[in-house]
């Protein structure tokens, strides 16, 4: 639904190339995503960066991310809110 947020804790291997990308239903909106480490801080931020629906990235050490995925507010606060469904995908390019 418009304006909720969602978090995933996955672990991320060293040595390997990754993509995670989020996509949704269009009547949500543009998702936007956070990826953070385990100190809370933010590796990754698709809005700041242009939104795009996905990141490549390459880790160099064994690790834990969040990813935080928020779906924008409705600007009527009268309307219907929209709702609709969230995917993150991730993946690893194998040599």
């Amino acid at each position: 639904m418009a304006g909720q947020s969602a978090s995933l804790n996955t672990t991320f291997y060293a040595g390997q190339q990754y993509r995670i990308l989020v996509c949704s239903q269009e009547v949500l909106g543009k998702i936007t995503f956070k990826v953070l480490d385990v100190a809370n801080k933010v590796v990754f931020d698709s809005k700041a960066n242009g939104s795009p629906e996905y990141w490549d990235f390459n880790v160099e050490s064994t690790q834990q991310f969040t990813i935080d995925v928020v779906t924008p507010e409705t600007d009527a606060p009268n309307s219907i809110v929209p709702s609709g469904c969230v995917s993150v995908m991730v993946g690893f390019k194998k040599d």
